[in-house]
């Protein structure tokens, strides 16, 4: 195994200061509500994104450290997504102060030094997430991929990786992922039984109608995983029950109205760049019982009308 490529402190000082110039809306953050980011992340539907997420952790050697425990890595899951979702919508200083936070990044599955497993994991929610979009929302371009492939890097320069240890472009990024799934050798089989619990057990079948992780998961890691992690034969009736699966999600996503189709965080981020202070009640509960905590992404002051983003009404 190759010695780790760790990420000092100049790294992360250095790639906040080159993230922060790149900036040319510091009130609609790092990428805006024109990115291919905020159309992903603003479903709620990622959600479901987590299984896979959680197995690809547990398959990486480094990675599988950060958790003792099942109910460890669902924390984790769950902080990692609150930080990605101020990350993402919040504006330019909730976001440097989301990164700059140690103790907000020691909760998520970020919290590595090693810059390739950091990349390595950044790469599996970011490709989780799309396969879930295109599964059940629409497909998106190559040009689209593309421009998500570049925020995704920005994301991985924010987070300290130094940019000459980041892929040059898209092509070579997908040949690295595809290169460093197949790596991903035995698992022990602690961490077997793990996955194989988690994969059945978690996700959120109680609590919203998309049903727990395990419903696409089979269908959207490698082969050599899912057989170590026991997971439904992928065979006829398995697709059969799979494409039912993906046909309820899009009818259901169709119907849902945009208030509970998207992230509550997303909503906030609109009524922000708005001239909001802070989000109406209904987002406030609903950021509440989606992620305990009712504001993540308000400024806490509002904008002069005259200095509103034009681009608000996205």
């Amino acid at each position: 195994m190759a010695l780790p490529k760790l990420i000092t402190r100049d790294h992360l000082e250095h790639g906040l200061l080159r993230t922060s110039d790149r900036c040319h809306h510091p009130d609609a953050g790092l990428f805006g509500p024109g990115s291919v980011c905020w159309q992903l992340m603003r479903e709620n539907l990622m959600c479901l994104a987590q299984g896979r997420v959680l197995l690809l952790a547990l398959a990486d050697s480094r990675t599988a450290q950060l958790t003792s425990s099942g109910n460890d890595m669902i924390q984790r899951l769950q902080h990692t997504q609150v930080f990605m979702l101020k990350l993402v919508f919040g504006n330019l200083d909730q976001a440097l102060l989301t990164l700059q936070s140690p103790r907000t990044r020691r909760k998520t599955l970020f919290d590595v030094e090693d810059s390739d497993t950091l990349l390595y994991m950044l790469s599996a929610w970011m490709d989780s997430c799309l396969r879930v979009y295109q599964s059940v929302i629409e497909p998106l371009s190559t040009a689209h991929q593309e421009r998500l492939f570049e925020e995704t890097m920005v994301m991985a320069e924010a987070l300290g990786i130094p940019p000459q240890r980041l892929p040059a472009h898209w092509h070579a990024h997908q040949r690295w992922w595809n290169k460093r799934l197949a790596r991903n050798g035995a698992i022990p089989r602690h961490r077997r039984q793990l996955g194989h619990t988690l994969i059945r057990e978690q996700g959120y079948p109680g609590r919203l109608p998309y049903g727990s992780y395990l419903g696409l998961a089979s269908f959207q890691i490698p082969e050599h995983l899912r057989e170590q992690f026991r997971l439904p034969q992928t065979g006829l009736d398995a697709h059969r029950n799979y494409q039912k699966h993906i046909h309820r999600l899009m009818d259901l996503t169709c119907r849902l109205p945009e208030r509970l189709r998207y992230q509550p965080a997303y909503h906030e981020a609109q009524q922000r760049l708005s001239g909001r202070a802070r989000a109406d009640l209904p987002t406030r509960l609903l950021n509440r019982w989606w992620s305990g905590e009712s504001d993540l992404v308000s400024s806490g002051w509002s904008i002069p009308k005259i200095d509103r983003l034009p681009s608000a009404s996205y």
